[in-house]
């Protein structure tokens, strides 16, 4: 993971904790939301270090355990990261229009769905929504380690073996 992902990766879920968060409980969450990636604590308390001498998050010790949580300048950090990223996707979609009146709307439409794709799981149950998430990242992480000829066998057949399984879920219209 590149680090200026991770670093808001880690500001997010510290400002979604309940109560103050440690270092260990942050690399644990990483792994339960990713469902295949944990930073290993040479990534993350450097990482910690550096936002707490920012000023985007503080501690407080507790049993030997640093317990982080958000500063102001912290969420203010995570507010400008969110407008950011929605005016990023603002440009996507009317690069997407652009390319559909160039290409035909069905490629447009197709590239718009992708875009929205995170949309839909605000509807649906917490947990298939991390099921989900998890599937997308677990796929994308196969897709750019390029496996071998017998490894995509095995790939596509697990994952033909679940398209099968989810078909009993699609509702006919």
């Amino acid at each position: 993971m590149r680090q200026g992902f991770l670093r808001f990766y880690v500001l997010k879920l510290i400002s979604k904790s309940e109560s103050p968060i440690s270092g260990y409980a942050l690399m644990k969450k990483i792994e339960e939301e990713t469902g295949f990636w944990r930073p290993s604590p040479g990534s993350i308390y450097p990482l910690l270090a550096s936002l707490e001498k920012d000023g985007l998050i503080e501690y407080r010790e507790e049993s030997d355990k640093k317990l982080y949580s958000l500063t102001g300048d912290g969420r203010e950090a995570l507010e400008r990261a969110q407008q950011a990223k929605d005016e990023a996707m603002r440009s996507v979609r009317q690069s997407i229009h652009v390319f559909g009146e160039l290409f035909g709307e069905e490629v447009s439409d197709d590239l718009a769905r992708l875009t929205e794709a995170g949309q839909g799981f605000q509807s649906i149950s917490p947990q298939l929504a991390r099921s989900l998430k998890q599937l997308r990242l677990i796929l994308h992480a196969i897709l750019m380690q390029r496996p071998s000829t017998a490894e995509a066998d095995e790939i596509a057949k697990t994952v033909e073996h679940a398209i099968e399984e989810l078909k009993n879920y699609v509702k006919d219209d």
